[in-house]
């Protein structure tokens, strides 16, 4: 998490929009970043207080948040770096990828 404030407050420049012939690639990153990033919340959350399904999507809920927050943060900081609502979008997609992959995950591990 703290991994992710850090890249998302970063000074910014041209960036790579594209990779591997890929058009905003950056999107993939982002959702990429928090489908991770809530799929290892969740796991946590599992091993230290069971589970439970309100409690994972209450996860999400807040990694979206601070995704938005995290956009609005580049667009006041006004270092090089985009507000963009297709980062937020992205963020909140990898977020709920990221809880239903752990729903697949604990349920081949239990």
């Amino acid at each position: 998490g703290i991994l992710i404030v850090y890249l998302s407050l970063l000074p910014g420049g041209v960036g790579i929009m594209i990779l591997f012939g890929i058009p905003h690639f950056d999107k993939i990153g982002h959702a990429g970043a928090y489908g991770i990033w809530a799929f290892l919340m969740i796991l946590a959350a599992q091993k230290n207080f069971g589970n439970n399904t309100a409690r994972n999507w209450w996860i999400v809920a807040v990694l979206c948040l601070v995704g938005c927050g995290l956009e609005f943060g580049q667009y006041y900081m006004n270092e090089g770096r985009n507000f963009e609502v297709w980062d937020m979008l992205a963020n909140a997609v990898g977020s709920v990828a990221g809880f239903f992959v752990s729903r697949f995950f604990l349920k081949k591990t239990i």
